[in-house]
């Protein structure tokens, strides 16, 4: 009796060790507890999502909301600009301002809002190029789903920064103004060089942090502080609350139930929704700017 040629031995060990290999990178193959382990230490895979025509077209679908909210921050953020130099005019006497600058309004930094916009639209195209990616590239899945992952971390990041401004969160920064150079202008930018370092490496845990001081605002928001629409902001933080109680729900059961249908397009419009609301708690409601 004749041993297998070593050519053969070696071909049958490596395709062992492939097929091996293979198994586990369908997350279909894990536990629930598996799966959400992966997503705290910032490994997504592919993801669970995307299953059939259906879903990718409703995941693609509702991707669309966070366009939406997009333009209603870029839109705000156009009205406080034009407001501010309005209210410049005005006070220098040059007579170029409308006759009706809204005072009653407190001023908002145009430029976080302007960031948190582009950096919503930026969510939407990043979780529409992941759910139009076929699953049969799971490498190019992964690596879109990490992209997407990212884009939630630095949007999380945007929002908690312009919220908190908007609210006065930082009113005792802004008190004082700091001068170029200064030891709180240093610091700022590293925490911010850090946090979008570790967007890249840890987006679930970047997001989960932001949206924690993004709620702090929102609550702050509704309380009233620095705003005269106290009723309109609490209402609006109630229907966040049940938003975004139901974006954390679909979040995690995708993952417990993953055969369950449309479970990550509910979180898409939850989350939207959770988005759109949190903007009125901070904001207040979208009150163009008059022509001037």
């Amino acid at each position: 009796m004749t041993a297998p040629p070593l050519n053969d031995i070696v071909q049958l060990s490596l395709a062992a060790r492939a097929s091996a290999d293979d198994a586990p990178m369908d997350p279909r193959a894990k536990t629930a507890k598996a799966r959400l382990r992966d997503l705290a230490t910032s490994e997504p895979g592919t993801g669970v999502a995307d299953r059939n025509a259906l879903e990718r077209c409703a995941n693609v679908a509702t991707s669309a909301p966070f366009f939406l909210c997009g333009r209603d921050v870029l839109r705000r953020a156009a009205a406080e600009k034009q407001r501010r130099i309005e209210r410049d005019w005005r006070d220098r006497g040059l007579g170029l301002h409308s006759t009706r600058v809204d005072d009653s309004l407190p001023p908002m930094d145009h430029e976080k809002m302007r960031r948190l916009g582009w950096a919503l639209v930026g969510v939407g195209v990043a979780a529409a190029a992941y759910h139009l990616a076929p699953r049969s590239k799971r490498a190019l899945r992964t690596t879109l789903r990490r992209v997407d992952y990212t884009a939630i971390a630095l949007a999380s990041m945007a929002a908690s920064d312009a919220y908190g401004d908007a609210v006065g969160a930082r009113a005792a920064r802004a008190s004082v103004v700091p001068r170029r150079g200064s030891t709180i202008v240093r610091l700022h930018r590293v925490v911010t060089d850090a946090t979008v370092a570790a967007s890249v490496k840890f987006p679930l845990l970047v997001s989960a942090a932001h949206c924690a001081l993004s709620e702090a605002a929102f609550y702050r928001g509704a309380r009233g502080e620095g705003c005269n629409d106290d009723r309109l902001r609490a209402a609006a933080w109630r229907k966040h609350a049940a938003c975004a109680g139901a974006a954390g729900f679909f979040f995690v059961a995708e993952e417990v139930w993953p055969d369950f249908p449309l479970l990550h397009a509910a979180w898409h419009v939850t989350g939207a929704a959770a988005m759109r609301t949190g903007t009125t708690c901070a904001f207040g409601e979208h009150v163009p700017a008059s022509p001037g």
